[in-house]
């Protein structure tokens, strides 16, 4: 079983913002803010360049199987404002969510629930989030774009 977290400088940077905006501190009075504090406290960060395995980020789909269950369940790790039952995208807030953040496919980790309970789950899968390519610099545009000299000149 693995309690260690990993989470990429992004998703750091994500989830600390996130807890800045909420008041979100180690002082939260719910469970869930203590447990996102707790975690911003102790995950450690990895490197831009980390080839290690396929690990549970905001926006990954996570396929896990819960302790006692025949079939694998799966959810996508989403924020707050992007959570929707419907859809299986759960919030980070949640005690699921949290629990799997950071850890690799194939760990096997105990999910801290309230009032002192624990859910043991096994992951299976980890399918990573889609990352959009970056912008196009402008130089690269510039074929695309009308010359300054032969603008289109407009007669009334």
């Amino acid at each position: 079983m693995w309690s260690q977290q990993y989470l990429s400088q992004h998703d750091l940077a994500i989830l600390h913002r996130f807890a800045r905006e909420h008041g979100i501190g180690a002082d939260a009075r719910d469970f869930s803010g203590r447990r996102l504090a707790s975690l911003l406290a102790t995950a450690l960060p990895l490197p831009e360049t980390d080839t290690a395995p396929r690990r549970v980020a905001l926006g990954a789909t996570v396929h896990y199987l819960a302790a006692g269950a025949r079939d694998p369940s799966s959810i996508l790790v989403a924020c707050p404002y992007d959570a929707n039952v419907l859809l299986a995208r759960v919030t980070i807030l949640s005690p699921l969510a949290l629990g799997l953040l950071g850890h690799a496919e194939g760990c096997s980790v105990a999910i801290e629930l309230p009032h002192g309970h624990a859910m043991q789950v096994d992951i299976v899968g980890v399918e990573e989030p889609a990352r959009t390519a970056p912008a196009p610099a402008l130089a690269s545009l510039a074929p695309l774009l009308p010359d300054a000299g032969h603008a289109p000149q407009w007669t009334a």
